[in-house]
């Protein structure tokens, strides 16, 4: 639902008109989509260390592997916003051509602070 109403709102057929337009498009996307893959990537592999403790997933007790303050993980929407943020000032004050690199530094951005600020929380 979110991509049908997204994709209305960009309106995908006004963009064929300009080729810039399509480009500042896919570097804004990637600007947020990068961060989101960079936060995956370092919880699932360094910080859980690729355990996944099934049971825990869909459990509401408060000693629970996944359970977070109010539901949030504030140290991966912290992130994420932090890396989405260094990957937008590339895709708005950048070069075109540095612009296209907005997934990779959102990614990493997100992906090491991410790594940093969780491996001391995480619960062993």
């Amino acid at each position: 639902m979110i991509a049908a109403v997204g994709s209305v709102l960009i309106t995908p057929w006004n963009l064929y008109s300009s080729p810039e337009v399509i480009h500042y498009t896919l570097d804004t996307l990637g600007a947020f989509i990068g961060p989101l893959y960079g936060v995956l990537i370092a919880d699932y592999y360094l910080v859980r260390k690729q355990k996944v403790v099934v049971d825990d997933l869909y459990t509401m007790r408060p000693d629970g592997t996944y359970h977070y303050t109010r539901g949030v993980n504030r140290v991966a929407v912290l992130a994420t916003a932090v890396g989405a943020a260094l990957a937008m000032l590339l895709v708005l004050l950048g070069s075109s051509g540095a612009a296209a690199f907005s997934w990779f530094v959102g990614a990493i951005a997100a992906f090491v602070l991410h790594w940093a600020l969780s491996r001391r929380t995480v619960r062993r």
